[in-house]
């Protein structure tokens, strides 16, 4: 993929203090959690503790924690659904990609949809 444009994210944290990253793949952005309500990320935090400055150079110690603003607003079920079969119809037509549309379809919460069986 030339960029990662719409993407899931699975913890409030970024593995790097590039801001960069943060400026291109998470400000303003909006997200959707396991529950349906729609997050938008508003700025970040870096870690504070010592130790994680010390041990940097060793994968996923060095993490800046993303600062999300409630939007106060939903996404029903069937708009992320939908909204995910759009995206995955966009990849490679491969194995992976049918399986993972014939779970989006299956899935019965916002959470299935975005975690996956």
């Amino acid at each position: 993929m030339d960029d990662l444009m719409e993407y899931v994210i699975y913890d409030e944290y970024i593995y790097t203090k590039k801001e960069s990253i943060f400026q291109k793949y998470y400000k303003d952005r909006l997200f959707c959690d396991g529950k349906g309500k729609i997050f938008k990320a508003v700025k970040k935090a870096e870690m504070t503790e010592s130790w994680r400055n010390w041990l940097r150079f060793i994968p996923n110690v060095w993490k800046t924690k993303i600062i999300f603003q409630n939007t106060n607003e939903e996404m029903d079920i069937e708009r992320l659904r939908n909204y995910l079969l759009e995206r995955i119809s966009d990849l490679e037509q491969n194995d992976f990609s049918r399986e993972w549309k014939a779970d989006v379809r299956k899935a019965k919460t916002h959470a299935e949809l975005i975690n996956g069986r």
